[in-house]
């Protein structure tokens, strides 16, 4: 029993007889044997979950798009590098501090932020905007998408948000359009 205590599932008690020691014998290894399973089973249940983050970390690591997920008290719970190199902070000292106390060091991030507190604050919970951040070298513009978290009781656990930045597209629309005015003008 103290081995088993000292969690070696693998103790068999030895069963003489059909008496009620017997009985009692036959079902402690049969305890032992479906808490052995047990454990088996919850151990290859954590790898597999283990190695589906793993696989979900390496997706969000080759976006270029980027992705924050946030606790209900706006905790970064995750972040992948891309939304780092959009909003400008270090992604791996940022997991777990506030996004609000973050965003204080980096006017741009804070931006973003209130942005998404407005949205959170007024009880839109999912939501979807092209955002204009004011940098030092101009301006970004994001499109971004939000939705909330569903925790297991069916409330809110918290938020992912999504965003590209689309700055350069936009750039590249205004340029050929003017292109086309050009050569409309040419034509005249």
């Amino acid at each position: 029993i103290r081995s088993l205590a000292d969690g070696n599932l693998d103790v068999e008690v030895e069963v003489r007889g059909g008496d009620e020691v017997g009985r009692l014998g036959r079902a402690f290894n049969d305890m032992t044997r479906r808490l052995a399973e047990a454990r088996e089973m919850a151990t290859a249940s954590q790898t597999a979950v283990e190695n589906e983050r793993a696989y979900l970390a390496i997706i969000l690591g080759r976006l270029s798009t980027g992705v924050v997920s946030l606790e209900t008290d706006w905790r970064i719970r995750t972040a992948n590098q891309a939304a780092g190199s959009i909003l400008g902070f270090d992604v791996e000292k940022c997991i777990g501090r506030p996004l609000l106390e973050i965003a204080r060091e980096n006017p741009m991030l804070e931006q973003f932020v209130d942005v998404g507190r407005r949205h959170i604050m007024s009880g839109d919970l999912e939501w979807r905007e092209q955002v204009v951040l004011k940098a030092e070298v101009g301006r970004r513009v994001l499109m971004c998408a939000c939705s909330a978290l569903k925790s297991e009781a069916g409330g809110t656990s918290g938020y992912v948000v999504v965003f590209d930045d689309i700055t350069a597209l936009l750039q590249a629309q205004r340029d050929a359009a003017w292109g086309d005015v050009a050569r409309w003008r040419r034509r005249r």
